[in-house]
């Protein structure tokens, strides 16, 4: 069996996992995934044919499709069998614990240690021996409450009884996010704080969820969430941490995961279907309405579940505070310097989702004049002539070729990608890479010329060594099959290395892109997206049309906007200047691949 699984189990105790928070839902046939999280619905099939030919009953209490099912049972199988040669005592607690599962698993809650972010407590029902369906869960309660001093009460009360049922809580002290926020300019770039890696609690820059909804910001009143993959119970969690109103609209992908389980009425939820096939809805990111009529924009690379929260590398860009325009004010006013406020209403109104109305309009009515980034967004479609420019690389193409400035040398200033997934790139780097994505990037007011590409990717080993690989799960998208056909990028290849601050185990989920200096001091710009390397998120011409499969949305940051300089400085040049370094999530220099380095590929839990 596979290093990475066997150092999975070695971790893992049978009888105190979590059960996987998609439950019945879950498609995945991931050994180490079924090593680190408990499915009883499946282990029960399993647990009496640990040697024998899998056979599946005629009748199931859950929908599924059988031929799926067939192959999570024999990775299932594997697994169980050998934790049963193991640890034969632990083994058969888990036996007995899944014989009354029916009966107990509505009936009490876990006495096990937890996560305070562990899904399958989502409601927080804390009322041990009681039934759920007698019993007012402490979520309910707080999602019922009209006053933030109720609010507060039960997220204290909240808070105590998951400390006495020994879940693991580090919070951040609310009301105090806005000193971090401010201190953050004029960037306002975070990177999520990594529960393992003790060192990026206190790094000015590292944020928790509750802390993106602190009072300090403003008491919400409202929220839109847009994301692939969702978590309902845990993203309400993070409103009941925050002390916040949890009143919240979800777009989310068709094609994603969604956990809605006992959906309240204070959630709505909006599928998207994608109308190109094999594009998702790929978009993190967020609109938070304030009492006070103002707005905030987050724009992100995390999905909106605990995985992604814990122990990744994500990065968010958080707006300003943008204040409603008066009555007297045209909702055309209060555009910034970059036309955010129109490309983000273009990207709104590109959904043609009714559920969108009341926030196109909020957005409309509110100032963006102290937004110093541009969105970068794409949609899906083929496009022809309208619209050629409005979205995916040809957009970020279009600005950096307005508003870019580079030196004469500007030939030695390398283009740097990084993405957590790679997608079918073409035969040859100058099938794709190159003439579309460096074309685009490279693109200045002055002549464009190709300069030289790194792309930033996890090798094989960089994951084995991650807190992923620890916690038996991946946020990594790479096939041995799709490498095989595209073996010229391992020339353009780097490892993951992040020990400056501190995420040298925290995988990147995070995606961006820039341009550097050949000395590595200097910044022509810099990108935060959810957009992959792909050509299903920044988009490929056709014979007679532009296509772009997925919704991706990002920022761009160029210094003549934030800084009113052509460059940003990468590192601190002297005492004298006000100018703060661009925070960078990754190590300078890069440190190419070694001769026995691989990229990672999915296709190692397949073995």
């Amino acid at each position: 069996m596979l290093k990475v699984m066997n150092t999975a189990m070695n971790r893992v105790k049978v009888n105190v996992r979590d059960k996987c928070p998609f439950m019945e839902k879950c498609y995945r046939k991931n050994p180490i995934h079924f090593a680190e999280m408990s499915h009883p619905h499946l282990e029960r099939l399993v647990i009496d044919q640990l040697d024998d030919t899998i056979k599946i009953p005629d009748v199931l209490d859950f929908e599924c499709d059988r031929s799926q099912l067939l192959d999570q049972l024999k990775v299932i199988q594997i697994v169980m069998r050998k934790e049963r040669d193991k640890d034969r005592d632990s083994f058969l607690k888990l036996k007995n614990d899944l014989l009354p599962i029916d009966i107990a698993k509505n009936s009490t809650t876990s006495k096990s240690p937890n996560k305070v972010s562990n899904s399958e407590d989502r409601n927080l029902d804390f009322e041990n021996q009681q039934s759920s369906s007698s019993s007012v869960s402490i979520m309910d309660t707080y999602e019922s409450c009209k006053l933030n001093k109720d609010r507060e009460e039960i997220r204290k009360k909240a808070i105590k009884k998951m400390k006495q049922q020994g879940f693991e809580i580090s919070l951040v002290e609310p009301g105090e996010f806005a000193v971090k926020y401010a201190l953050a300019a004029p960037y306002y770039i975070f990177f999520t704080r990594i529960d393992k890696s003790l060192p990026t609690y206190n790094q000015p820059l590292s944020i928790t969820f509750p802390e993106i909804l602190d009072k300090s910001l403003g008491e919400i009143k409202s929220s839109l969430q847009i994301s692939f993959m969702v978590d309902v119970g845990w993203l309400c969690l993070q409103y009941l941490l925050a002390g916040q109103k949890a009143d919240i609209t979800i777009l989310y992908g068709d094609g994603g995961r969604v956990d809605k389980e006992k959906v309240g009425k204070n959630i709505t939820l909006v599928p998207i279907p994608q109308p190109i096939q094999y594009g998702c809805h790929h978009t993190k990111m967020m609109i938070l309405e304030y009492n006070d009529g103002g707005i905030r924009i987050v724009v992100s690379t995390a999905n909106l579940y605990t995985d992604d929260w814990e122990n990744r590398t994500q990065g968010l860009w958080i707006s300003p505070h943008l204040p409603s325009l008066s009555n007297l004010d045209d909702t055309n006013n209060g555009e910034s310097k970059t036309g955010f406020k129109k490309d983000f209403l273009q990207y709104l109104k590109s959904y043609k989702q009714q559920a969108l109305s009341r926030w196109i309009d909020i957005v409309e009515k509110a100032d963006f004049s102290d937004v110093n980034v541009f969105f970068i967004a794409s949609v899906p479609g083929n496009y022809r002539q309208t619209g050629v420019d409005a979205w995916g690389h040809k957009k970020l193409g279009y600005v950096l070729s307005t508003y870019a400035s580079l030196p004469l040398n500007s030939l030695d200033w390398p283009i740097i990608a990084q993405s957590s997934s790679i997608g079918t790139l073409g035969l040859s780097y100058e099938k794709w890479v190159q003439r579309v994505i460096v074309s685009s990037m490279s693109r200045t007011k002055e002549l464009t010329i190709l300069p030289n590409f790194h792309f930033i990717f996890p090798t094989q080993k960089n994951y084995e060594e991650s807190f992923d690989c620890q916690n038996a799960c991946c946020c990594l998208c790479y096939r041995q099959q799709t490498h095989s056909k595209q073996k010229w990028l391992e020339k353009y290849l780097c490892q993951w290395k992040a020990s400056k601050t501190s995420r040298d185990k925290a995988m990147p989920h995070i995606k961006s892109y820039t341009r550097l200096s050949p000395d590595l001091k200097r910044m022509a710009w810099f990108m935060l997206t959810s957009a992959n390397l792909s050509k299903a998120a920044w988009g490929t011409e056709m014979k007679k049309f532009y296509s772009i499969s997925n919704h991706e949305a990002g920022v761009l940051f160029l210094p003549t906007f934030i800084t009113g300089e052509t460059t940003f400085p990468v590192e601190k040049e002297n005492d004298d200047s006000n100018i703060q370094p661009f925070p960078i999530p990754y190590d300078l220099p890069l440190i190419p691949y070694e001769s026995e380095d691989n990229p990672f590929v999915n296709d190692i839990f397949d073995e």
